[in-house]
Parts: C-alpha cells; sequence; structure tokens
C-alpha cells in the first residue's frame, strides 16, 4: 500500500466509519475514492492518514493493548470491569470478522486470516463468549470456523 494509507475497504460506509473512530480519539485522517480494474471495475476506498500525525503508530499500541487484554494471562486476579471491558473487545473482535465473512461449505461462518496473531485474538476472543470456534491451517493461513452448538458440545 502506498504511504499514508491506513486500510482499504470496498464500500464507503466502512471507510468513513473508521474515518469518525479516529476523529473521535483525536486522530486525523481522510477517506480517498478511486476506480480500478479494465472490464470489470470496482471502487477502493482508502483511509489515508498524515505521516505525522502518529495515527498509525496509534493504531499499533491498540492492537498491542488488546492483543495483551484478550490473549495475555492475567498476572493478578481481574475486576469486573477489566473483564467487562474484555468481553466488550471480543464482541467488538467478531462483530468485525463476520461483517466481512461469508458462509462456508459446512454452512458456518468462516473466514480465512492470513496471520496467526489475528486467530489467536478471535479464537481467544469466541472462548471468552463461549463461541464454539474451530480453527484449521490452509494454505495462506487459518481457517476460523464457527461451529453449531450441537457439534461443539
Amino acid at each position: 500500500m502506498p504511504a499514508g494509507v491506513l486500510a482499504e475497504f470496498n464500500r464507503s460506509v466502512a471507510a468513513d466509519r473508521l474515518v469518525e473512530l479516529l476523529g473521535a480519539a483525536g486522530h486525523s485522517a481522510s477517506v480517498h475514492r478511486y476506480t480500478a480494474g479494465t472490464r470489470h471495475r470496482y471502487e477502493i476506498f482508502r483511509v489515508f492518514c498524515d505521516a505525522v500525525s502518529g495515527t498509525a503508530g496509534f493504531l499499533d499500541r491498540a492492537w498491542q493493548q488488546g492483543y495483551a487484554d484478550l490473549c495475555g494471562a492475567p498476572e493478578l486476579p481481574r475486576s469486573a470491569r477489566q473483564i467487562r471491558h474484555g468481553r466488550q473487545l471480543a464482541e467488538s473482535a467478531w462483530r468485525g470478522v463476520l461483517m466481512v465473512s461469508g458462509p462456508s461449505r459446512s454452512g458456518s461462518p468462516g473466514l480465512r486470516v492470513p496471520d496467526l496473531e489475528t486467530a489467536t485474538v478471535l479464537i481467544r476472543a469466541g472462548r471468552m463468549m463461549s463461541l464454539p470456534v474451530r480453527m484449521s491451517t490452509r494454505p495462506g493461513g487459518q481457517l476460523l470456523l464457527v461451529m453449531p452448538q450441537e457439534v461443539a458440545a
């Protein structure tokens, strides 16, 4: 991706939502639209940020903190607020995943995840929500499937 691009989307609603959330966190970003393809045209919505704004660093730190909250072993007993916050992170992670995933051959929602860290976050988040998730390694990454309740038991 070109310098300054945080993300690319195929729908303007998702790009606009990211810009809105970044604005609420005090970081500026903008959406740029372009059309690609020759015979089959499609639109891409890129979210740009200024290189000096620190937005990319902010998102990196947020990812690291969320990963630690979901996947880290707590050294001390967790408070009710920390447990509630972890549950909200788990729900947000799966809400985002279910927006981009589609049905698999088995009929369960499925998603191919290219890196093991993201797959780990989703598996851990699924466990926090008692969501029966299975992971298998496939070419190109990990395949996550949400299993029907009667199969998972």
